[in-house]
């Protein structure tokens, strides 16, 4: 199955890892300098226009990219162009949790973070990470989509940010060095990058596997010096970041759907003018219900590495049984150790029993 992604997702955005320390620095000096050069009003007036400052963790020319260069214009067309959106300023990354710190913080206004961040402050918010649980098929209804953010919001509110939407991040996948796992039993004892730590590490734990937290802007460093057995990410952290020391890739389709979350310094978006403040949430949506064309966008990252020479394998349904019976225990104790928000998802139909 081919894609092709349209030709206003073509542009990509250069980027590198700087300490956070230096980004928080340039991040705060974005937030509070001037405005940007005024545009004109309908009546002729100068209209100063609002810097917005946006971090996020994902490498340049991983194929979620276009989608931020397509929030941000969407900003500024929503917006009357009253807002501009400054992606990573001066082009530096904040690794993993910290985009997150920036923005509770108030050092950064937005931030696009793994789920896994989210989950680390607020337990609850890891219903999203569970093993076999929201996929392709629930997710592709507007009104789950809708759903899962009403609850999520709820959630982190409480810690100083608001949800404003999320990313589809990926099915997530397996790639090893050598081809040689296609069994749960051959997973035994292999030290697996994931991204994050809870719910990440207790699936590979379940599994029999030494989960090591890595964010992806490091993970081409150290899967190069031959540190892990393999890495557990999506498509498009195995292509463009770890293909050619982890050729070949395996799926366990549901076993972990990850997100990234859309997320907002509350302070900050709350004295913004209404029609500001929705300018962001409407993009943030729209961000959200490209679900469905991430999915393909991933078919088509896969497409492209099997051509280049890499192998990848779907485990067959008996055998995908075999890991969703290992991972099981999770879910079971996740939701007793959250009865009500068990009960709310199970009346928005989003999982059919806790």
């Amino acid at each position: 199955m081919e894609i092709t992604r349209p030709e206003r997702r073509g542009h990509q955005i250069r980027a590198r890892v700087a300490s956070g320390a230096a980004l928080i620095a340039i991040v705060t000096a974005a937030c509070t300098s001037a405005p940007s050069t005024p545009a004109t009003s309908p009546t002729g007036a100068p209209s100063p226009v609002t810097n917005v400052t946006l971090v996020h963790d994902i490498p340049s020319d991983h194929p979620r990219i276009p989608y931020f260069e397509e929030f941000s214009e969407s900003v500024s067309a929503l917006s009357s162009n009253d807002l501009a959106v400054d992606i990573n300023p001066e082009g530096k990354v904040l690794a993993g949790r910290a985009s997150l710190d920036a923005v509770r913080s108030g050092a950064a206004n937005l931030a696009l973070v793994n789920m896994s961040h989210l989950e680390a402050i607020e337990p609850a918010a890891g219903f999203m990470n569970l093993p076999f649980a929201l996929d392709d098929t629930t997710m592709a209804s507007n009104q789950n989509r809708a759903a899962v953010s009403e609850v999520q919001a709820d959630l982190v509110r409480p810690h100083g940010i608001e949800l404003l939407g999320y990313m589809r991040g990926a099915d997530q996948l397996f790639a090893f060095p050598q081809n040689d796992v296609d069994r749960l039993e051959e997973l035994e004892g292999k030290k697996i990058r994931v991204a994050g730590s809870g719910i990440y590490e207790q699936i590979m734990r379940q599994l029999g596997a030494q989960p090591v937290a890595i964010p992806i802007p490091e993970i081409k460093e150290v899967v190069g010096r031959g540190e892990l057995d393999g890495v557990f990410t999506s498509p498009g952290g195995w292509s463009t970041q770890v293909i050619e020391f982890t050729p070949h890739a395996v799926q366990v389709p549901g076993l972990m759907y990850i997100n990234y979350a859309l997320i907002a310094n509350k302070a900050w978006l709350d004295a913004l003018p209404n029609d500001q403040r929705d300018a962001l949430t409407r993009a943030g949506t729209q961000l959200t219900d490209e679900w469905v064309q991430m999915s393909e966008d991933d078919i088509a990252v896969i497409n492209e590495s099997i051509s280049g020479g890499a192998t990848y394998q779907v485990l067959p349904d008996e055998e995908v049984a075999r890991w969703r019976g290992r991972v099981a225990g999770i879910s079971d104790r996740f939701y007793a150790d959250h009865p009500s928000l068990a009960d709310e998802l199970l009346r928005k139909g989003l999982i059919a029993h806790p």
